[in-house]
């Protein structure tokens, strides 16, 4: 088992200066148990790591995360071309916006 693209938001709140609204924006939106804090996108990256570890047989072999450094920084938009595209994943990186880590990428390292 190989789950990929997963991501999860570390806030619900959208950036100002970025032209594109993010994409998980509500809090109905969001899993049970997993609030849009630094702290819950690291649980819910654990959960998902430990769900492929206890797969039958020794068959979960990783997860990948989604774009985990894709923050709203200028030329990391949709459109190549076009360095002001907007991002709407900002939320859901494993960085802030001042390029510190999330507790998440710590979730990389655990057993």
């Amino acid at each position: 088992m190989l789950i990929v693209e997963t991501s999860y938001p570390w806030t619900l709140e959208d950036d100002p200066d970025h032209a594109w609204e993010n994409v998980i924006v509500a809090p109905s939106q969001l899993v049970v148990g997993y609030p849009a804090t630094p702290e819950g996108q690291a649980a819910n990256f654990r959960a998902i790591q430990d769900v492929v570890a206890s797969a039958p047989g020794g068959r979960g072999i990783g997860v990948v995360a989604w774009e985990p450094a894709w923050t709203a920084v200028e030329g990391a938009g949709w459109d190549p071309d076009d360095p002001a595209s907007g991002n709407a994943w900002e939320n859901q990186a494993m960085w802030d916006p001042d390029g510190r880590p999330s507790p998440a990428l710590d979730e990389y390292e655990a057993d």
